[in-house]
């Protein structure tokens, strides 16, 4: 995918004196595949050496600020940069028919576009520009060079590309083009932008310049040198939208069904395969719009899968779509996931439970934590080599949906329908030990990466007082009509676990 580019020429009407002079310059572009943040380095232009005057400091290095347009005391406020005839000054008309007497000036010229791409992986705008210098009298010397400042908020000032400088002597037009094109989604600037134009004009012997007079469409950062014959200015468009929205939290949502939604239907429909029970009730999708980092969290793109196991997170797990983590993409901010349950062999164990009795043993081994811990490991280090280099992977445990005996009121006959009939105390014990223990161990793993991106959220005790069995659950218990919803959260256990995140990353609504 295109990263930095620098474009062709910008079409315009120059005036019709000569064709531009020099070809559009390139700027810095990080390296292919680089996961780093967008961060432009122009090369600037040396040192200018005017004749006559010596060198001069290299453009886009001097300080400038917004002035009015000058003009000496007693000189007539001419449109452009008007030249003050001295006695006996040899200046020589572009036009052979020039009046006696006829105002010297030059006027300079920028002519700024830009275009939007919005495509599935390339969110980017492209700004263009001409800039052009045209004189009515031969100078001297002319030098001049164009790029593209950032005025964003938190950005203002910021050089993002340098065009290639043109020069001349004896001669009365110049201009120089170029542009570049801003990724979106790597940069959170370029959304307010200015082309600056800077110049350094040396009039014929024996003048000076009288004026630095109003440009349309332009402004005055810098006008040095009135009264002498070297003039060196600072034009600029003012601020312009490039047509980039205001950034935004790029958000995927990797995982299993307690990370797709299931146990909160409706499921989405086509293109969505119906086996991975993706809904609009899940937690990510109850934080979209929110705020995290003082950014918008943007629609999630749900990828989460029922059933999924560690390996199906890199592998296709439908033939309908790719492996879940080739949907974290370089610009991806943020992550959530759950996975690791199926491989310990959760739902399996529950059926056990349930059909028969589970209470005498625990239902992970120490090598089972073991040997899943080290595979997540190596899918969490996948996870952030592919996702922005700020971005962050929250991964959550699980939250204990049953009653835990000595924690809550256990149900009693009749109360709670299939778990008392089919779950006894020690077996809800054992339940809840696994749980607490895959809790611990996913803990570990996010500690092992010893990458501080990678969080770890603690939904152990999301549905405490709202398990299952309780007055209000906020998990589904046995579900006839549909099993593979059973012991998934409902619509306000989504609820629930969303507000988990929200606060452990300090997301605001």
């Amino acid at each position: 995918m295109p990263i930095l580019i620098a474009v062709g020429v910008l079409a315009a009407a120059p005036p019709a004196v000569a064709a531009p002079s020099a070809p559009p310059g390139t700027a810095a572009a990080p390296a292919a595949g680089s996961h780093k943040p967008w961060n432009p380095e122009p090369e600037l232009p040396g040192p200018v050496a005017v004749p006559r005057k010596g060198t001069k400091p290299a453009p886009f290095t001097t300080k400038t600020k917004p002035i009015s347009p000058k003009a000496l005391r007693g000189s007539e406020k001419a449109t452009g940069n008007g030249l003050r005839a001295g006695t006996g000054a040899a200046v020589r008309g572009r036009s052979a028919a020039a009046e006696p007497g006829e105002p010297w000036y030059c006027t300079e010229y920028v002519t700024p576009r830009t275009s939007l791409n919005a495509d599935s992986d390339n969110y980017s705008a492209t700004v263009q520009y001409v800039a052009e210098l045209g004189c009515n009298f031969y100078l001297d010397y002319a030098y001049g060079v164009a790029g593209i400042v950032d005025r964003s908020a938190g950005y203002d000032g910021t050089l993002l590309y340098v065009g290639s400088p043109f020069s001349f002597s004896q001669y009365y037009y110049g201009a120089t083009y170029g542009g570049i094109q801003i990724p979106g989604d790597f940069y959170d600037g370029g959304r307010q932008v200015e082309v600056i134009f800077e110049l350094y004009l040396l009039a014929p012997i024996g003048t000076a310049w009288g004026a630095c007079g109003p440009l349309p469409g332009l402004r005055y950062l810098l006008c040095d040198g009135l009264g002498t014959d070297l003039l060196h200015i600072v034009l600029g468009t003012g601020a312009f939208t490039s047509g980039l929205s205001e950034p935004v939290i790029r958000y995927t949502a990797l995982g299993d069904s307690y990370s797709s939604g299931t146990g909160a239907p409706p499921y989405l429909g086509s293109p969505n395969p119906a086996n991975c029970r993706r809904g609009n009730g899940t937690y990510s999708v109850q934080i979209q719009g929110d705020r995290f980092r003082g950014l918008s969290i943007d629609r999630t793109n749900l990828k989460a899968c029922h059933g999924a196991r560690i390996n199906e997170l890199t592998a296709p797990q439908s033939l309908e779509e790719f492996p879940q983590v080739e949907y974290v993409k370089q610009y991806t901010r943020l992550v959530t996931l759950t996975i690791g349950g199926n491989d310990l062999g959760f739902a399996s164990k529950l059926r056990q439970c349930a059909l028969s009795d589970c209470g005498g043993a625990p239902l992970v081994t120490p090598t089972e934590l073991q040997t899943t811990q080290a595979r997540l490991v190596s899918l969490y280090q996948n996870i952030t080599s592919r996702m922005r280099s700020d971005a962050v992977l929250v991964v959550l445990s699980y939250p204990a949906f049953l009653p835990i005996p000595g924690v809550d009121p256990l149900p009693t006959s009749g109360s709670c329908f299939g778990t008392n009939a089919t779950l006894d105390t020690a077996e809800l014990t054992r339940i809840a030990e696994g749980t607490a223990q895959a809790r611990d161990m996913i803990a570990a793993a996010v500690r092992a990466t010893g990458d501080a991106r990678v969080v770890f959220v603690d939904a152990f005790d999301a549905f405490q007082g709202h398990r299952v069995c309780s007055g209000d659950p906020w998990s589904n218990g046995f579900v006839l009509s549909d099993p593979e919803e059973s012991f998934h959260p409902n619509a306000r256990g989504y609820r629930a676990i969303a507000d988990r995140l929200r606060q452990a990353l300090g997301i605001t609504l």
